[in-house]
């Protein structure tokens, strides 16, 4: 059911989930956003598990920031940020799951049509932030393959001492980069050879409309989240 809502009611969705987050003060609220993302990604089908894997790009940091904010404000103050971090990446996750990249595209470009009008690049705009989101679990992907790489040469990821594991880890980073480039470049090139911005319109296969279904979807989604970032 959800799969089939406007790309652009999705995308709002998002938005007000992220700013709720940074708007809610405690754990509590914290909580019950992290039980409202579980029941939605119930509700799509999208395991919450599949959301844990493709999340795996972002631990490290998750980690640095909770060991820098447990250090400098307590424990409360370091969970709750890693806490949001977390929920903001495992809801981008969830949209791209329930979403395809030319659905999240259109939906960019007609929510930002308007500023098309003041001469914005508004397609471009919105082709390079659904490219973003698409490439958020490719990074994961990425990751568990260099891990498994390096691991078979005897990288020490489990059984070593903490150095040797932060070591391990960090080594990661600059393979990963790699890759992530050579898919980019791949990608230009692939929308170079199909003319990409040859057309001063682009057209779409399937016109949508934006129904008062998907309107229903929007609010009740926008007053849960207005919901858990009042939570006292």
């Amino acid at each position: 059911m959800l799969r089939a809502v406007d790309a652009r009611a999705k995308i709002g969705l998002l938005v007000a989930y992220s700013v709720a987050l940074f708007c809610t003060g405690n754990l509590l609220g914290l909580g019950v956003a992290t039980a409202l993302l579980a029941a939605v990604a119930f509700v799509g089908g999208v395991p919450v598990a599949r959301l844990l894997r493709e999340g795996a790009f972002a631990y490290p940091i998750v980690g640095f920031l909770l060991v820098y904010n447990v250090a400098a404000s307590g424990w409360l103050a370091g969970i709750a940020v890693a806490l949001r971090l977390l929920l903001l990446v495992w809801a981008s996750l969830l949209l791209m799951a329930l979403s395809t990249p030319a659905e999240l595209s259109e939906g960019l470009r007609r929510l930002f049509s308007p500023l098309g009008r003041l001469g914005l690049p508004v397609r471009d705009f919105a082709t390079s932030l659904s490219i973003a989101l698409r490439f958020m679990p490719l990074l994961s992907e990425e990751l568990r393959a260099v891990r498994a790489a390096q691991a078979s040469r005897g990288a020490a990821f489990e059984d070593a001492g903490l150095v040797r594991r932060l070591r391990a880890n960090g080594g990661l980073m600059v393979p990963v980069l790699v890759g992530l480039f050579c898919r980019a470049d791949r990608l230009a090139a692939a929308m170079e050879a199909r003319c990409y911005g040859a057309s001063g319109e682009p057209t779409s296969l399937v016109e949508r409309r934006f129904s008062a279904g998907d309107g229903a979807v929007l609010l009740v989604g926008v007053a849960a989240c207005v919901a858990f970032a009042l939570v006292p």
